[in-house]
């Protein structure tokens, strides 16, 4: 069996059919793996989903399992160390997860698919909220009996109400509704929900609404700003995401006819309003979320709105209906059965990702975070950083560019230059590699390497004034005035006016008049106190570092020149 990590947004469009078959026969697929859930929302981290597919025969097969993964990239602040996490694919938005596979292939699946992970590169992986069967489980967490690992069963029990979040009550729906109200209910709760499901269909007072095209806007907008009020005190800064959250949530839901959402109104005061989710496949109806007007007490509203909802459910053909996560005592009223959720977070024992490498699909963000501590002088950090890109990919050239100057603001002048020297063997018609080099070079007083670097920038850019006064200043210190001369000469006659390129020629002048009196500024004598020529300064930007024009930063890499 093989194994196809799918990463492209038109690779996610063209399984539509495929994954709809695997859905339909997976006894254990829930909504939260369907289509029209999960696909809208692994398009909203661009960049960080990927399904893991497994197919037996060649590729363009049709896949046999699919199981939806997500890859967050953290660092650790105090050494700069990146480390990754694997998420379930439906995480913080899905009650449930699970895998989704052809029943005759599961076992198989599911061990190709814990052997894939474990070539992969990660701190942690969070297998949370599995709803799957006892023996799949078992399968896939004995795949991570690994020395390299430890495993943990986690709790999700709220220390404020006490609500086992691993807990899901859900009902499993007869044929009529009256056997419901005779086989769920006790004899109060089935007179409370005639007398007032009867008061609210007699009454003109009283009635539901169902969101559609002309109103879901007004609901969902109801349903949140009571969920708001009830859950800020207790959720605080928190609220305004998960607001924003589930706004798209409903709003993908509807446009994917996946959404029921009823209102409760008292004349025109709405006061409770339900998320369901529908699942016609399974034939299920889980509730999401609810929305109350708290100071309102006409009618027992949750009684009322979900008495309706089963009610409904029961009509349609609805064979569960779904409280999903939370054991809150009120849920058990309706006559619900438990499902317990596994959550395991399987960890390295190093702490470090498997490997000591980075997944490929993070160097981007990696070195954009070791520009940013580059750029806040926090080398220790940068250097962690840029020198885990490089151990992942050696000839990353934008990192051996960033590591060069890291190492050469800490002194390290020779390690520096073994950066620059990769870099210029990999792109030898590029400016700045030659140029940095030269720097460094310059800085071990290695003055010979360092003229013919600087000669290599300058056959590239005949222009560039910083690597002729350079080249000028390694001729001087080694005393060939001469040749000295000539260099200083040619950054009087070019160069632009910018400021930079302005003091050059000043300082290129000073040079030329104290060697007419055969007074040179600068002869180095005494290899121990020596400075480097130029001091090269924190990198702008490493999207533009390599290039065969002349670099528009070349006057920004010096902050000064002796």
């Amino acid at each position: 069996m093989q194994i196809d990590v799918l990463t492209r947004p038109e690779e996610l469009s063209g399984l539509r059919d495929n994954w709809d078959d695997l859905y339909a026969r997976d006894p254990d697929a829930h909504f939260f793996v369907s289509w029209d859930f999960l696909s809208h929302y692994l398009r909203r981290f661009d960049g960080e989903w990927f399904i893991l597919a497994a197919r037996k025969g060649p590729p363009g097969s049709p896949y046999v399992a699919l199981l939806p993964l997500r890859l967050r990239t953290r660092m650790r602040k105090n050494t700069g160390e990146i480390y990754h996490e694997v998420y379930m694919g439906g995480n913080h938005a899905a009650d449930y997860t699970g895998i989704l596979c052809a029943p005759e292939y599961a076992y198989r699946a599911i061990a190709v698919f814990a052997k894939h992970l474990k070539t992969m590169h990660w701190a942690s992986l969070h297998l949370e909220n599995l709803r799957m069967s006892e023996r799949r489980i078992g399968w896939l967490m004995e795949q991570f009996s690994d020395n390299r690992l430890t495993m943990r069963r986690m709790r999700r029990v709220n220390q404020v109400d006490n609500v086992d979040n691993c807990i899901c009550p859900a009902i499993d729906l007869p044929s009529s509704w009256e056997d419901y109200l005779l086989q769920n209910l006790s004899t109060n709760t089935r007179q409370k929900m005639r007398r007032f499901l009867r008061k609210l269909e007699n009454s003109d007072e009283f009635r539901i609404t169902h969101a559609d095209a002309s109103t879901i806007e007004r609901d969902i907008d109801i349903l949140l700003e009571f969920w708001r009020i009830k859950w800020t005190p207790r959720k605080g800064n928190l609220v305004p995401g998960l607001v924003k959250s589930n706004r798209l949530l409903f709003r993908k839901a509807f446009e994917s006819g996946t959404l029921f959402l009823p209102v409760l109104w008292h004349g025109d005061r709405p006061l409770s309003a339900l998320a369901i989710f529908l699942d016609p496949v399974k034939k299920s109806m889980l509730f999401h979320m609810v929305g109350r007007d708290e100071t309102a007490d006409m009618l027992p509203s949750g009684l009322v709105l979900h008495g309706y909802c089963i009610r409904r459910a029961i009509e349609n053909g609805f064979r569960t209906y779904d409280f999903l996560r939370g054991n809150e005592p009120y849920k058990y009223s309706f006559g619900t059965h438990d499902t317990v959720l596994n959550c395991t977070l399987v960890r390295t024992k190093t702490g470090r990702n498997l490997g000591d490498r980075l997944d490929r699909r993070s160097l981007v963000g990696a070195l954009q975070e070791a520009a940013g501590l580059h750029k806040k002088r926090w080398v220790i950090q940068a250097e962690n950083v840029y020198r885990q890109i490089l151990n992942t990919e050696p000839t990353h050239d934008q990192a051996l560019y960033g590591l060069g100057h890291v190492l050469g603001t800490k002194g390290d002048h020779r390690q520096a230059a073994e950066c620059f020297g990769a870099l210029a063997a990999m792109s030898p018609q590029s400016i700045n590699a030659w140029l940095c080099l030269g720097i460094a070079q310059q800085s071990l007083n290695d003055h010979s390497a360092a003229i013919e670097s600087f000669g290599r920038a300058t056959d590239l850019d005949p222009g560039l004034i910083l690597a002729r006064y350079a080249r000028g200043r390694s001729l001087l210190a080694l005393q060939r005035t001469d040749e000295a001369a000539q260099a200083f000469t040619l950054v009087l006659e070019n160069g632009s006016p910018a400021p930079a390129e302005t003091a050059l020629r000043a300082k290129a002048r000073r040079q030329l008049q104290q060697l007419r009196t055969a007074k040179p500024l600068y002869i180095l004598k005494k290899p121990e106190r020596e400075k480097p020529v130029i001091q090269p300064s924190v990198p702008l930007g490493l999207t533009t570092l390599l290039t065969v024009a002349r670099p528009a930063t070349a006057s920004r890499s010096t902050s000064s020149v002796a």
